[in-house]
């Protein structure tokens, strides 16, 4: 494979919702992969990597497999999957797990606990793949490409990632983040940090942004750590990003919601004489880059 290909396997935030009004765009969790020649990067464990891990089984077909995952954080949307992805329990595949430090403990931990017998009949110590649990750092390096990261204005701990590939092509992952001037008001400090996310996000290829609520929605939610959709669009264009997918979808948003939504945001580029792409991530969905 040439160039970068990206792939929706889960888009929806919070908590899966399966349902024939979720169909076009899908109701499962997080999880993007992100193919750059026989490099396999993997952001997010929500409940969508179950799919992408049958579909690399079969693809790899008893061959071994490297797979690259970076985690964001570890609230329960984000790393769910993570018990259901098959290639775990194969042993001659390799898995390294990027994050940060949590609260209280070690992501590595965290993850482990999930998969604790309170909670789960599997434990990660039955996972016979070499599974490698590495912390980032703001700049690094994995196969020949290179990963920064950023803290978002999220509760907890949640770092964005960029990845810059030796052609040119790029790809941010900035899902659970809250714009900070819509949280904070339109002060120094608050515009200080909108324009350090708007400059990790210059001139990116494809830039897949929280946009998971509505200016009515954030009004009851503001300080949840997420972005309304506007927000996205606005740092879409302030960033002069090539494509923007909207990305981690309200549970209770349904597909025409969602249609009106994306409309509603070409309609903003439109008028502003942007030259922004903007789509929605939908499951199964590819972007060639």
């Amino acid at each position: 494979m040439s160039g970068v290909q990206v792939k929706f396997w889960g888009t929806r935030g919070s908590i899966p919702v399966p349902g024939r009004k979720t169909l076009k765009y899908g109701g499962n969790t997080s999880c993007v992969e992100i193919r750059h020649g026989e490099s396999i990067f993997v952001c997010d464990s929500g409940t969508g990597i179950r799919e992408l891990g049958n579909s690399l089984m079969g693809e790899f077909k008893g061959k071994q497999l490297k797979v690259n995952l970076f985690i964001g954080h570890t609230h329960w949307d984000h790393i769910q999957g993570f018990p259901f992805f098959v290639p775990s329990y194969v042993p001659k595949n390799r898995i390294q797990v990027y994050s940060v430090k949590s609260v209280g403990d070690t992501f590595e931990n965290i993850l482990k606990g999930q998969m604790g017998l309170n909670y789960f009949p599997v434990e990660m110590g039955d996972m016979m793949a070499q599974i490698e649990f590495k912390h980032t750092r703001p700049d690094f390096e994995v196969e020949g490409v290179r990963v920064r990261t950023m803290f978002t204005n999220h509760p907890g701990v949640n770092v964005t990632y960029r990845f810059d590939f030796p052609d040119g092509q790029s790809v941010v992952y900035l899902t659970d983040h809250e714009n900070h001037q819509a949280f904070g008001g339109k002060n120094e400090l608050m515009v200080r940090q909108d324009d350090l996310i708007e400059e990790f996000c210059r001139d990116v290829g494809l830039l897949i942004a929280d946009s998971q609520y509505t200016d009515d929605e954030y009004k009851m939610k503001k300080g949840w750590g997420h972005s309304r959709w506007r927000d996205a669009v606005n740092l879409a264009m302030g960033a002069e990003v090539k494509t923007l997918a909207l990305f981690h979808h309200e549970p209770d948003r349904i597909d025409d919601d969602v249609d009106a939504i994306l409309a509603q945001s070409r309609e903003i580029i439109a008028s502003s004489e942007s030259k922004v792409e903007c789509i929605a991530a939908a499951e199964g969905g590819v972007v060639n880059l």
